[in-house]
């Protein structure tokens, strides 16, 4: 089977499989991209890996964990990445079709776009897994399989530990002012985020006093938050729908003067989610107060076990397999287990 690709390759040290190729390279970031030609050997399982992008670290882990574990299996993966544009990935997939590979893995842009995509690959009689992101659960034609984490929980179990920090220091529910900066409302799992959180505060009284969407971009965060704080001078709490966000939140609040830590009379409580490594650092330094684990590196083992089985036409157990993640705080972080925030420092 001969696949020509854009593949991109992350500089963590996974093992690639050798190819000898003619490239053109260039450095974007951290990050090499080669143009390249390469023959899988015999029967060689060739996999399709449709990204929304690499603007996320967390994102770029997950592809690694993928290379490893199809590496260990003696599979291939090809990787395309739509730089944020639902245009270009569904033309993305639609060329790995085109490429004869033997299953699809997207993590889609936008929950409502992918459809056309797990339509095309059906007609070309593909599996197709949809990863970290869900289609639009009223789609008439549904992936194979989603694998990811159950995101409504995320935020809610952040939210339920973040009530006991708030009791232990003596906030009264009533007295509970928020600024919820939320993701992308294309994005399934930040509307999944929102419902988490606001199921949360109407449970525990608290009340939203400011919201910012913010298509996950960190500009849009930067200035939303910022003005947010300077027009609502009681808020003492943030939930936070990324560690993706978190350093443009960060520094808004630096600039408005209530950066500090649990214990100062000026710490705003923050529930945040994913626990990057910029995430680890603030648990410890008692910046954050509770950041959901956003679980990359069984959620990509799992995806590409999925894979093997549709390949090899099993019947899968379920169509949805949604991790259940862990709560990180002050006080438990830094003993917690495969905690890809701290591997990726």
């Amino acid at each position: 089977m001969c696949i020509s690709a854009i593949t991109v390759f992350s500089l963590t040290g996974c093992k690639e499989p050798e190819v000898v190729v003619e490239t053109v390279t260039e450095t974007v970031t951290e990050t090499v991209v080669e143009t390249v030609e390469v023959e899988a050997e015999g029967e060689e399982k060739v996999i399709g890996l449709s990204l929304a992008g690499r603007y996320s670290l967390a994102f770029i882990a997950g592809e690694d964990y993928m290379r490893r574990t199809a590496d260990e299996k003696g599979f291939f993966v090809v990787t395309t990445v739509a730089e944020n544009d639902v245009v270009k990935q569904a033309q993305d997939i639609d060329d790995l079709i085109a490429r004869g590979v033997d299953c699809v893995i997207a993590l889609p842009i936008d929950s409502k776009a992918i459809v056309s995509s797990i339509e095309a690959a059906h007609a070309a009689g593909l599996p197709i897994i949809t990863y970290n992101r869900m289609e639009d659960p009223d789609a008439a034609e549904k992936s194979d399989a989603f694998v990811g984490q159950d995101t409504v929980a995320q935020a809610y179990d952040a939210a339920v530990e973040l009530s006991k920090i708030l009791e232990a220091d003596g906030l009264a529910a009533e007295d509970v002012k928020i600024l919820h900066i939320q993701g992308d409302l294309r994005d399934e799992n930040a509307l999944n985020r929102i419902e988490g959180f606001e199921t949360a505060a109407a449970e525990f009284g608290w009340e939203i006093v400011a919201e910012v969407p913010t298509e996950w971009n960190p500009d849009i965060a930067l200035n939303g938050t910022t003005n947010a704080l300077q027009a609502n001078k009681d808020i003492n709490v943030m939930f936070v729908a990324s560690d993706y966000l978190w350093p443009s939140v960060k520094t808004a609040m630096q600039s408005q003067d209530v950066l500090y830590p649990r214990g100062d009379d000026k710490h705003i409580y923050v529930a945040s989610q994913d626990v990057f490594p910029v995430g680890y650092q603030d648990i410890i330094a008692q910046l954050i107060d509770t950041n959901a684990v956003f679980d990359v590196g069984q959620m990509s083992v799992q995806a590409i076990e999925i894979a093997e089985k549709l390949m090899n036409g099993e019947e899968l157990s379920d169509r949805i397999f949604a991790l259940q993640g862990r709560v990180a705080t002050f006080d438990n972080v830094a003993d917690m287990e495969n905690l890809w925030g701290k591997e990726y420092q």
